[in-house]
């Protein structure tokens, strides 16, 4: 019973360590929408190809990984105003983009030492 406590212990511990070097090696992005209203045609660019995300909810959120294309600026859209733009690279940024109203987000990132994935994706 003890061996195999310690090998589902392993195997749970080898899966969070290698998401742990996936996240490392990528870019990502939350869009959080704080405001009390529904959002509408919310979208982002990075690497010159514009993604649309959908109508967010109020307190809904989506997560996305960004395609690699080396140094590049994130820009978020919503109802076709360009409301926020951060620099990023093709690894190991992650930005969180938080919507407080139609004309205003506020952006942030995190960097290699201040997040893991385990943490981000969950909370």
């Amino acid at each position: 019973m003890k061996s195999r406590t310690l090998k589902w212990l392993a195997l749970i511990l080898g899966f969070v360590c290698l998401a742990n070097l996936v996240w490392l090696g990528t870019s990502t992005l939350r869009i959080h929408n704080d405001s009390p209203e529904t959002m509408s045609d919310v979208a982002y660019t990075v690497c010159d190809v514009r993604y649309e995300v959908r109508d967010l909810a109020p307190k809904e959120s989506v997560f996305r990984i960004l395609d690699a294309c080396g140094d590049d600026t994130l820009k978020v859209h919503v109802r076709e105003a360009e409301v926020c733009q951060t620099y990023i690279e093709g690894e190991l940024y992650h930005i969180d983009a938080r919507i407080v109203s139609a004309n205003r987000i506020h952006c942030s990132y995190d960097d290699l030492f201040s997040t893991l994935l385990i943490k981000k994706v969950l909370f």
